[in-house]
């Protein structure tokens, strides 16, 4: 089982939350959603990062481990999305190092409680992410297993301006798969992302990163998100294995992927 207590290396996807309007009872249907679609365990007001100090926060559990998120919606006029968060050991140097290199601080970084640090930034090709200065909350206590994350792929309209954002910042270097693919690997090598030209995104749809849950059986959890209210968008055989685009009752995009041992 990937399991981690430690902090996860700089640049690393350390964590990923979604939010959703706590009125009309957003939250409640994403609590149950999720709890429903992965067997997740979920509570209030623990092991927070974007929520960190408000009982509104619920941290999700995989077999007693944090896996994600889900927070309520801090402005008016957001859409449900998956959020990735990076991980820094300086965020302030981090923050600094997002705004040289062409990105925007949206959040300068802020103390949430003992749990860590955080700031929320958007990359030059528009991509909304943020940075985790690890304290209590290291990030993702279990990763790569059924019904727990598995990857991250950012979803760009300019590949090379994006390699060169996270290469800048990071330091990644990337290895090029397909002409419209390269894999982001830390400067000791470890692969931790996918950067994709996505010339197909809708006019209206922001650079983003994708999240990827890891599953046992990708139709029948597509069945069952179904039978919760989402829409399977579509499937694929993916590098990783047969997977499915999935869209949230609120609109949130996510993907199941089939692993194996």
């Amino acid at each position: 089982m990937p399991v981690r207590d430690v902090n996860w290396p700089v640049g690393s996807p350390c964590w990923a939350e979604c939010s959703f309007e706590p009125e009309h009872r957003g939250m409640t249907h994403a609590r149950d959603f999720y709890e429903k679609l992965f067997g997740w365990r979920t509570e209030e007001g623990v092991s927070g990062s974007g929520g960190a100090g408000s009982a509104a926060y619920v941290t999700c559990f995989k077999d007693e481990r944090a896996a994600a998120g889900l927070s309520p919606m801090l402005a008016e006029g957001e859409r449900p999305s998956w959020l990735t968060y990076l991980a820094t050991d300086d965020i302030e140097e981090a923050a600094q190092a997002v705004q040289r290199a062409g990105g925007i601080v949206h959040v300068p970084p802020a103390e949430a409680g003992d749990l860590g640090r955080l700031a929320f930034c958007t990359d030059p090709t528009g991509a909304y992410f943020a940075l985790w200065q690890a304290g209590t909350h290291k990030g993702f206590g279990i990763v790569a297993e059924p019904d727990a994350v598995v990857w991250h792929t950012l979803l760009t309209r300019d590949l090379a301006g994006a390699k060169a954002f996270y290469g800048e910042v990071f330091g990644y270097t990337f290895e090029d798969r397909a002409p419209d693919l390269s894999i982001a690997k830390l400067p000791g090598g470890a692969e931790v992302a996918g950067f994709h030209q996505a010339d197909q995104l809708a006019d209206d749809v922001p650079a983003n990163w994708l999240v990827h849950f890891a599953v046992s059986d990708r139709d029948s959890s597509a069945q069952i998100a179904q039978s919760l209210g989402a829409q399977v968008l579509m499937t694929s055989d993916s590098p990783m294995g047969p997977e499915a685009l999935l869209q949230g009752k609120h609109g949130e995009v996510f993907t199941v992927v089939q692993v194996t041992d």
